[in-house]
């Protein structure tokens, strides 16, 4: 159970920040005009829905304790 609760950690912190990362590349801005606020919003937002759904595959009764 502990293996797969650091597998979600880990996976959500890195799908979070590899799509706040595309999100800026995407459309062809810099951290500085976008905001490190809105670029930690949509790191939050991605990681969220990773975390969501990695909970329910993998099992882990994070959200359902």
């Amino acid at each position: 159970m502990n293996v797969r609760r650091v597998i979600v950690w880990i996976a959500s912190i890195t799908f979070g920040l590899m799509n706040a990362a595309a999100v800026i590349l995407f459309f062809h801005t810099t951290l500085e005009k976008f905001s490190p606020v809105n670029a930690f919003l949509v790191f939050i937002s991605f990681a969220a829905l990773a975390f969501i759904w990695l909970d329910f595959i993998l099992r882990t009764k994070y959200l359902r304790s």
